[in-house]
C-alpha cells in the first residue's frame, strides 16, 4: 500500500506545506490492548443494572470516549434525561468493576514492534485514551517501559472534552511538543477516529473489531489497516517519501479558503478563538488581514476574502440578535456520535 497518495491527499485537506513526523499518538484498549472483548461485556452486564441497553456493536462504536460521557449520552437517549457527572461516575465504576472481574487483556500483536520501529526512528511515543483506571495506566507503564513515560499519557481527566473532539490529541501534540503535520494518530474506533482527524493530525486507522471498515472511513482516516501486524510490515514503507509532495501556495490559500468557508456557512459565525480546534482557521484569518494591510495580497484573493469575511459579519448579527433573545444559532462543530445510536 503506497502512502504517497494518503500523504499527499493529507497534506492537501489540510492545507498544510510539509510532514515531519516527530511523534505517534496510540489509543490504548483495542490498539495496545487486544481488551474490547471484555470491555464489551462489561458495558453490556453494568448498563443492564441500571436499565440500559447495550450491546457489542455500541460498545465498539463507542469505544475511545469518556466513559462516563459514553454513560450520559446513552442515558439522555434511552431515558429521555440528562444524569449528573456523580451519578455516571457511579455507574461507571459498577462498569470498571465488572471489566477486572474478567482476566488482562493480551497485548495487541503486531503493537511490540511497531513501536520499537518507531523509537528506532527517534519519535516520540505517546498515549491518550478515555480511560482514566490508574491499574490500567500503571499496566501500560509496565508493559510498555520501553517506549512510553507518564509525561506522554493523556487520560480521561486531562480533557474537558473527550473524544470525538479533538481536545484529547491536541493536549497529546501539547505534551509530546509536536504539531498537527509533525503528529501521527493511530485508532480503532469511529469517535477516536473523529478525534485525530479534528486534531487535523494524520490519522492511521486499524480495524481490529467487528465494526465494518466503512465505519472508519467515513470518519475521514487517511490510511486504514485490517490488522496491527499489517501496520508494522508496512511502517517501514510508510515515511520515506513525505518530503516529496510538496504543494502550492496558491492550492494551500485556496484549501484554507474553503475550509474556512465552510466553516462559516456551517455554524453561521467566525472562527472563535475559546475554541482551540478552529484557531489554525482563525490564525489563518488573521494572517491575511495583515497581507492586506500590508498591500501585498493579489486583487482576486483581496476580492474573495473580503467577501468572506462580509460573510461572517452578516452572521456575527444574526447570532448577536439571537443572543439577545436567548436563542443563539451556533452549532456545535464535532460531529455526532455514531450512526448506531
Amino acid at each position: 500500500m503506497s502512502p504517497i497518495g494518503p500523504i499527499a491527499n493529507y497534506l492537501t485537506k489540510h492545507g498544510f506545506g510539509r510532514f515531519e513526523p516527530k511523534a505517534v499518538l496510540f489509543d490504548m484498549d483495542g490498539v495496545l490492548y487486544n481488551s474490547m472483548p471484555n470491555h464489551a461485556v462489561a458495558w453490556k452486564r453494568s448498563m443492564k443494572l441500571f436499565g440500559i441497553r447495550m450491546n457489542k456493536a455500541e460498545a465498539y462504536a463507542t469505544e475511545g470516549a469518556r466513559g462516563i460521557d459514553t454513560i450520559r449520552n446513552m442515558v439522555r437517549i434511552q431515558q429521555g434525561k440528562l444524569i449528573s457527572l456523580e451519578e455516571a461516575q457511579r455507574m461507571y465504576d459498577e462498569k470498571t468493576r465488572q471489566f477486572h472481574l474478567m482476566g488482562e487483556p493480551q497485548v495487541m500483536p503486531g503493537i511490540r514492534e511497531l513501536m520499537a520501529k518507531i523509537k528506532e526512528l527517534g519519535l516520540t511515543i505517546g498515549v491518550v485514551t478515555g480511560s482514566g483506571q490508574r491499574p490500567l495506566i500503571n499496566r501500560l507503564l509496565n508493559d510498555f517501559s520501553e517506549y512510553i513515560d507518564e509525561r506522554h499519557i493523556v487520560t480521561a481527566y486531562d480533557v474537558k472534552h473527550g473524544k470525538p473532539h479533538a481536545d484529547p490529541y491536541l493536549m497529546g501534540m501539547e505534551k509530546a511538543g509536536t504539531t498537527p503535520w509533525q503528529t501521527i494518530v493511530i485508532e480503532n474506533a469511529p469517535l477516536g477516529v473523529k478525534a485525530g482527524v479534528a486534531s487535523r493530525a494524520f490519522t492511521i486507522a486499524v480495524n481490529t473489531g467487528p465494526l465494518p471498515d466503512a465505519m472508519l472511513r467515513r470518519q475521514g482516516a487517511d490510511m486504514l489497516f485490517k490488522k496491527m501486524t499489517d501496520l508494522s510490515e508496512a511502517w517501514d514503507g510508510l515515511l520515506p517519501e513525505v518530503d516529496s509532495q510538496p504543494i502550492s501556495q496558491d492550492d494551500r490559500w485556496e484549501h484554507n479558503y474553503q475550509q474556512v468557508r465552510r466553516f462559516i456557512e456551517t455554524n453561521k459565525c467566525v472562527p472563535s478563538k475559546h475554541r482551540i480546534e478552529e484557531h489554525p482557521m482563525l490564525n489563518w484569518i488573521k494572517y491575511n488581514r495583515k497581507l492586506i494591510a500590508r498591500g501585498t495580497m493579489p486583487a482576486d484573493r483581496v476580492k474573495r476574502f473580503e467577501e468572506l469575511m462580509q460573510l461572517g459579519q452578516q452572521y456575527r448579527k444574526l447570532n448577536q440578535h439571537y443572543y439577545s433573545t436567548g436563542k443563539p444559532v451556533r452549532q456545535d462543530t464535532t460531529p455526532d456520535w455514531p450512526e448506531l445510536f
